[in-house]
């Protein structure tokens, strides 16, 4: 083979890599006709995974899963960002905030729009509460497994690990900045907010996306929030698809002890425990978390 058509080919090789794993943005009305930004990567012909992001974050969040060769290259992934969060629209009323329905609707809207059949649904943190509603509403007929991943999605009656005491106080002062009217105020409490997400800080890329996240979550849609009910402890005989809770070992939002009772009470659930991680163990540690979620829903496909 020529010079000229050995570097043809490696140039077709690398462009075909790309349009494999390139990213497709769409724009979904959910409910209320609130416009959802959303994501797809992979194969649309393969089984599905949903990717729901926690609260002041967006589907950037799950780069390491959406851009992985090995699970594109087998699944039809797709992330938006959550109502009010990230480039999905951000409804002035405070009561387009706090119905779990219209919570439950977006998801459904989100997986009609993509064709999602019976996905694996991941949800983090804030996620997994989201993951609740829509089991509340429209039942697991749609689904075809659960993963919780640092979230007991207010599926128990202490839904968080409480903070020592100067890690409350510095997080009472952040969110008073972030709901301060001072954009300066609330630059300085997203980058603040960024180190709670990870057992050991990110890199400058992740705390890029993480503090944008923050600072796209507004004042007023994080005040609407705040009056929302994140009780779902009626949910919980409602879930009986197989469900995976997932917790880094170093997370300090929700506690081990957490996260055991959580896969007690869901009957058949499996408990997965990350050595390292914080909050985050899809970007702390995504091979290890690649290769659960990549196993987890190839029997869920089944």
């Amino acid at each position: 083979m020529s010079r000229v058509r050995r570097l043809a080919a490696i140039c077709i090789g690398i462009c075909a890599a790309g349009m494999a794993h390139a990213l497709d943005y769409k724009t979904v009305p959910g409910a209320g006709g609130v416009p959802l930004n959303v994501v797809e990567a992979g194969d649309k012909t393969k089984p599905g995974i949903l990717l729901i992001h926690g609260f002041a974050q967006s589907q950037n969040s799950f780069q390491a899963q959406l851009t992985s060769p090995e699970l594109t290259a087998a699944y039809h992934l797709v992330a938006f960002d959550l109502r009010g969060h990230g480039n999905s629209g951000k409804p002035w009323r405070g009561e387009d905030y706090k119905d779990s329905k219209l919570w439950a609707d977006d998801v459904l809207a989100v997986m009609d729009a993509t064709g999602l059949k019976k996905p694996t649904v991941v949800g983090w943190s804030y996620g997994g509460f989201v993951v609740a509603n829509f089991i509340e509403h429209h039942g697991t007929a749609r689904i075809g497994g659960v993963m919780l991943v640092g979230s007991a999605a207010g599926l128990l009656e202490a839904n968080f690990a409480p903070p020592a005491p100067d890690v409350a106080k510095m997080m009472a002062e952040n969110r008073a900045r972030q709901v301060s009217g001072d954009i300066t105020q609330n630059m300085q409490g997203a980058k603040g907010s960024v180190g709670f997400l990870t057992a050991k800080p990110g890199d400058a890329a992740w705390q890029d996306l993480a503090a944008a996240g923050n600072l796209l979550l507004l004042p007023y849609v994080r005040t609407a929030m705040a009056g929302r009910s994140l009780d779902n402890r009626a949910v919980l005989p409602k879930i009986n698809v197989p469900t995976v809770v997932m917790r880094g070992s170093a997370d300090g939002v929700i506690t081990q002890a957490q996260a055991e009772d959580l896969t007690k009470a869901i009957k058949g659930a499996k408990l997965s425990v990350i050595d390292g991680a914080g909050h985050s163990p899809f970007y702390e540690t995504p091979a290890r978390f690649n290769t659960e979620l990549a196993a987890f829903a190839k029997a869920n496909a089944k």
